[in-house]
């Protein structure tokens, strides 16, 4: 390392996901990548402002492994930045100097063009179920993965856990089955563990439930089909959810808009729709094989917000 001050600092590295909120998969890759500069040789520091959701189990957590702000020794403006999870620019930049960012790895597409101008190959953007799953990659391709410590490879199995669905999802490729399938390899985990994850991230969405949901709204003001809220969650089991649907209407019934709710079921692999818009119920059981009562219905498979929304457009354009 430098002993110049100023030259230290151009060789600092700050990890961040840059987002209004964290969730397993941006904070995973974020810790992740910070242990690997450092195993590296270089100086990191991964750093996020943004509030934890439901999905950070704080069991899955180390003190001190993902800061709220940079240290005194870390110089925002000359440091260079990598980003996870994320990639528009819109999104980053007012928290991110761009012309200082040296790589991207995200599984959000529709930027690749605009950062392999700026970064060249250290634009890792592609069309796969967790970011998570880039990271691991580039821990095999340093020659480091037998090092990475338990608590990381703890983590990245959440984080490709979650945004895959357990391995479920239509997104999941076989980057991320490969990905997921050695680091639990690695640390000896099975079935068990990733049940007991989910049931403690459902654990954590019902003690705040409204809090979980409302931070998890998709706004979409202008849509000509959907309404312009449209939640999510993703749970262990769907059932203890839908109990406290009573509640659900009436916090949202307490602002005008108008609403829908997708509940993931990682345990029974399905989806419920939560919609009481007769017109719109009956878009969902054209396109979902579904029928509602009492303004739930259940899917034959497990849905993300995104697919519904993607298939909501195709169903537009025919």
């Amino acid at each position: 390392m430098q002993n110049n001050p100023s030259q230290r600092a151009l060789d600092d590295v700050i990890v961040t996901a840059g987002s209004t909120y964290l969730d397993i998969d941006a904070y995973a890759c974020m810790v992740a990548m910070r242990q690997l500069l450092e195993l590296l040789g270089r100086r990191a520091v991964a750093c996020s402002a943004a509030a934890c959701n439901y999905s950070i189990c704080d069991y899955l957590r180390t003190e001190g492994e993902c800061l709220t702000s940079l240290p005194d020794d870390f110089d925002a403006d000359s440091a260079q930045y990598i980003i996870v999870d994320v990639s528009s620019p819109e999104y980053i930049r007012d928290c991110v100097p761009l012309e200082r960012v040296i790589a991207v790895y995200d599984h959000h597409t529709g930027y690749e063009a605009y950062w392999q101008s700026r970064i060249g190959q250290n634009a890792q953007i592609e069309f796969i179920g967790a970011a998570a799953t880039l990271i691991v990659r580039e821990w095999q391709k340093a020659g480091l993965f037998d090092r990475m410590p338990r608590s990381t490879a703890l983590l990245l199995i959440a984080a490709i856990l979650d945004n895959t669905l357990n391995l479920t999802s239509a997104i999941v490729t076989d980057a991320d089955r490969e990905a997921f399938a050695a680091l639990c390899q690695k640390e000896h985990i099975g079935d068990e563990w990733c049940a007991a994850y989910f049931s403690a991230v459902q654990d954590n969405v019902e003690a705040d439930l409204r809090n979980a949901l409302f931070h998890d709204v998709k706004r979409l003001p202008d849509h000509p089909v959907l309404p312009p809220r449209f939640a999510q969650l993703c749970v262990w089991d769907a059932q203890r959810s839908l109990r406290r649907l009573d509640e659900i209407r009436d916090w949202f019934g307490e602002q005008e808009d108008s609403w829908i709710m997708n509940i993931i079921d990682i345990k029974r692999r399905c989806s419920y729709f939560v919609c009481d818009d007769v017109s719109l119920q009956q878009v969902f059981a054209a396109l979902f094989d579904v029928r509602f009562d009492r303004g739930v219905a259940k899917a034959p498979k497990s849905y993300l917000r995104k697919e519904i929304i993607k298939a909501i457009q195709q169903y537009r354009l025919s």
